[in-house]
């Protein structure tokens, strides 16, 4: 799949049509969008390790600095 993953919590799998949110993935290769790779990698949930963690921050680390790169070009 090319966009995002993320099914809404309310909706059952199981018991109709899935729709996935679709939206552009916030980086390439990963399986949500920026609003929702919190949702599924959650500070101190089992959703998310805190390796998981660390590596998303520092993803965002990078995409902030390069956007702030661009920004002054």
């Amino acid at each position: 799949m090319a966009g995002c993953q993320w099914i809404d919590p309310s909706v059952d799998p199981q018991r109709g049509p899935v729709h996935y949110c679709g939206r552009v993935p916030l980086w390439p290769g990963r399986s949500y969008c920026e609003e929702h790779v919190w949702r599924v990698y959650q500070k101190g949930t089992a959703m998310g390790t805190k390796r998981k963690n660390r590596q998303i921050e520092k993803e965002l680390a990078e995409l902030k600095r390069l956007e702030e790169i661009n920004d002054e070009l």
